[in-house]
């Protein structure tokens, strides 16, 4: 077993852990304590030298290190305020980290056993998140954390502005609410702001006012490896959010053209751009936009418009027949993006000069995978569905289904 030192005189102190330090045997897992007037000092030997034979030594038993985790931080805190611990089963055992922020799994913090807790004492929930992030480091990896929340189950809606019905602010100040449907600069100023990198691409979002899915990661990263040379091409995006796969098509090397209604995105979608040092421009619904105006010898590498895809044809008027090489259109809306799969026919038939990729995202039942090939194969004449990527399950058998359809040049 180890040995510690033992002191009488505390001027000696200095001198012993200079020695101990030096000699590199100084246990840097106990602080030097004192009990009844003598200083106990420890170390890693485990027979004592003769250098340091001239003081009174003993061993001591080293402890195993308890792991700590989430559940035995929350009942540490509970057997503190002397009130009784929830069950183990409502303690998060699944998160997420979008720095500064944490987001919990639902029925847990949320649940009703931890907010009868809360109503009982006005700063119980404060303390505890408090407690909680005093020890991020061992228990999440991380000391960034600020802000909690819960993430909870996505509700089944056209949600078309992809707000955050999901997210359930637990601590922090996740900013101002704001009802404007055209919130300021100050606005987005003091909002809240979280963020991510995946696959090496930095993404970030106001989770009050826009959904993020990390799920997704994988179907961004089969843009990533499947297209990876995309010099010279244009893709389309009608519903590109913050650039959840925008993103990755202009790291490969594209141009974008997105279209994206909730402005909050769109500012997400811009604050991820000038990080990474592209080029962008934002074009407003009141804005014109000309094909030699503002777009022939344009370095922009993303065209941000604010406003309903359904503005895509009139917004391409002045732009010549099979002028744009348009590799890709991305259909990115849940549950499902069929709206907008003739606008997408159309822009191909009108405006693309070489063979583009329509990639469908849609809910769909396992039973209905072969119906919903067909129907994409006749909406988009000449068509050919390439491929069928299961994402993630929605619900019990319904997946999110990203379907591959090589569109020839009509």
């Amino acid at each position: 077993m180890p040995i510690k030192l033992i002191l009488s005189d505390s001027r000696e102190i200095k001198t012993l852990k200079e020695y101990l330090e030096q000699n590199s045997i100084l246990s840097k897992k106990h602080k030097i304590e004192k009990h009844d007037n003598q200083f106990h000092i420890y170390t890693t030997l485990s027979e004592i030298t003769n250098d340091l034979s001239k003081y009174a030594h003993e061993t001591y038993q080293e402890e195993t290190p308890q792991i700590m985790t989430l559940y035995s931080i929350v009942n540490e805190f509970c057997v503190s305020r002397n009130i009784e611990s929830p069950p183990e089963s409502t303690i998060p055992k699944r998160w997420s980290i979008y720095p500064p922020m944490i987001l919990f799994n639902s029925n847990t913090f949320d649940g009703e056993p931890w907010q009868q807790r809360f109503q009982q004492t006005e700063t119980l929930s404060h303390d505890l998140f408090e407690h909680i992030l005093s020890h991020q480091q061992p228990l999440f990896g991380t000391s960034d954390i600020t802000h909690l929340a819960i993430n909870k189950p996505i509700i089944d809606t056209d949600n078309i502005m992809r707000k955050p019905l999901n997210v359930l602010p637990l601590h922090g100040d996740f900013g101002p609410l704001v009802d404007s449907p055209a919130p300021t600069q100050q606005d987005f100023q003091q909002a809240f702001w979280c963020h991510v990198v995946q696959n090496g691409i930095y993404q970030t979002w106001a989770p009050r006012y826009t959904m993020f899915s990390r799920g997704n990661i994988k179907e961004k990263k089969r843009v990533l490896d499947n297209w990876k040379n995309l010099n010279g091409s244009v893709i389309f995006d009608f519903y590109c959010g913050i650039g959840y796969f925008s993103l990755s098509y202009l790291k490969n090397g594209g141009k974008l053209m997105c279209w994206e209604l909730n402005p909050w995105s769109i500012e997400g979608f811009r604050r991820s751009l000038e990080y990474a040092g592209y080029k962008y421009k934002i074009i407003h619904s009141e804005e014109d936009f000309e094909y030699e105006k503002d777009f022939v010898n344009s370095d922009i590498d993303a065209y941000l418009f604010l406003e309903s895809n359904e503005n895509i044809p009139n917004r391409l008027k002045s732009f010549p027949e099979k002028s744009l090489p348009i590799s890709h259109i991305n259909l990115g809306l849940l549950p499902t993006s069929k709206a907008a799969w003739g606008i997408a026919h159309q822009l191909i038939k009108e405006k693309s000069n070489r063979d583009t990729i329509v990639r469908i995202h849609e809910n769909v039942h396992i039973d209905d995978f072969d119906k919903i090939k067909q129907e994409a194969g006749d909406k988009f004449a000449s068509g050919e569905v390439t491929h069928l990527e299961k994402v993630k399950t929605f619900a019990p058998d319904v997946w999110h289904l990203v379907i591959d359809l090589k569109q020839s040049v009509i």
